[in-house]
């Protein structure tokens, strides 16, 4: 293993540390941005980078604490998982999207959960983080409230059970429309333990727009993990989940401790065989090839200049394979193309294939080179996210990171590029 230099934000000063990366050595290097980052240019930070005592440039990330989930751009790209894994989560795991579809309409809280771990929070504990006020927040707007059952909340929320039907008056206008008003003083835990009819009752069945979080007690600080069937949540069926800022999430994403290398060389897709790579997958690792044959574009890079001729990193001239098929764009049903992704059983999904790529930020999503043009020395790159699902007695796995391309930075030659750990 090669020692490798990176970069630390804190306090907007960047300071170098040696860790581990891997068979290949990776030095930081000045990044220099030669344009706009275009739509992400309003969601991004500048720290300095110091090399020992001198400062060599700036970087510029990401700053997820202005970004968060509905400022993804659409996919570019359609796609679809099966019904063949519902019965073993108990939940559907299945559906289908469409280029120009948002990713909170994509994904469900249960893809999500170690990402993110979004089902920790509350729809309180959202809308303080957003500046909602949930008074405002329609009940109706509320996918997990309006799809269970009267017995599934009265379990859910603390506290509701001992409320009487009166006192609550969205489950007081169910009641009295579906089965009279001789209950309006009948405790609902008492309610539904002893009236079947009354507890699968929904609160869907009536119209729920003229109602907010707060008219119904203690729902505002119960945690999304509490109702049954969370995982199967969208995104954008937890009313301001979307908004959040990913840096606030529970499992929060950071650009701290942010290895970069900068870009000494743009490549087309006439290249091919280039063996010193830095990308793959967690499957295969980060150093998966480009066999000769292949059409390879990549960029390459480099460690810090004005080194000396006769000196030469190890780092120098390792190369990032683009993860798009150069000819059709396709890495499923065309593969071999790609690297092998995803684990367990979901893990044969999009023919167990993925881009090649890197993983800067975690887990999350997938950091790919998405086209890359010879003639102008620029790269774009994409973003790509999976679905996982486990339950209480069953862990399937996750698929491969499909679920894309999201377009993400565009760069230059000579710009700095994140790698990640």
């Amino acid at each position: 293993m090669i020692d490798i230099e990176i970069i630390m934000m804190k306090s907007r000063i960047v300071r170098l540390l040696t860790i581990v990366l891997s068979s290949t050595a990776i030095v930081t290097i000045l990044i220099k941005q030669a344009r706009a980052f275009d739509y992400w240019d309003d969601k991004t930070i500048t720290e300095d980078v110091i090399d020992g005592d001198r400062l060599v440039g700036q970087v510029r990330l990401p700053d997820w604490e202005r970004i968060a989930l509905a400022d993804f751009p659409a996919v570019n790209r359609s796609g679809s998982i099966g019904s063949e894994f519902n019965s073993y989560v108990g939940y559907d795991l299945s559906r289908e999207w469409f280029a120009g579809d948002s990713l909170v309409d994509i994904l469900k809280l249960g893809d999500v959960e170690k990402a993110f771990a979004a089902q920790e929070f509350s729809i309180g504990e959202i809308a303080a983080i957003t500046g909602a006020d949930t008074d405002e927040i329609a009940l109706s707007s509320f996918e997990l409230f309006k799809d269970r059952s009267l017995e599934e909340l009265v379990e859910a929320v603390s506290g509701l059970g001992q409320k009487r039907v009166g006192q609550v008056e969205p489950i007081a206008k169910l009641i009295q429309t579906q089965l009279g008003y001789e209950y309006e003083d009948t405790q609902l835990e008492s309610l539904v333990e002893s009236n079947s009819i009354a507890g699968n009752l929904k609160l869907g069945e009536v119209d729920l727009a003229e109602y907010s979080i707060k008219d119904i007690p203690g729902l505002e600080d119960t945690p999304l993990k509490e109702f049954d069937r969370w995982e199967n949540a969208y995104l954008s069926d937890v009313p301001e989940l979307s908004r959040v800022a990913l840096a606030q999430m529970p499992n929060p994403l950071s650009s701290i401790a942010m290895p970069v290398m900068r870009i000494d060389a743009v490549w087309s897709d006439a290249e091919s065989n280039r063996q010193r790579t830095v990308s793959g997958s967690y499957e295969e690792g980060f150093n998966v090839p480009c066999m000769a044959g292949s059409r390879c574009p990549y960029i390459e890079l480099d460690d810090i200049e004005n080194s000396g001729s006769g000196w030469r990193s190890p780092s120098e001239g390792v190369q990032w394979i683009a993860g798009r098929d150069p000819e059709t764009g396709n890495i499923c049903p065309n593969a071999p193309w790609g690297v092998n992704g995803g684990h367990g059983v979901l893990g044969i999904v999009n023919c167990g294939k993925e881009p090649t790529g890197r993983h800067p930020f975690g887990k999350a999503f997938k950091f790919a080179i998405w086209g890359t043009d010879e003639t102008t020395d620029s790269v774009e790159t994409a973003i790509f996210f999976r679905v996982c699902a486990k339950t209480l007695f069953v862990d399937l796995g996750c698929t491969p990171y499909f679920i894309g391309p999201i377009p993400f930075f565009s760069f230059q030659r000579d710009n700095w590029i994140f790698l990640g750990v």
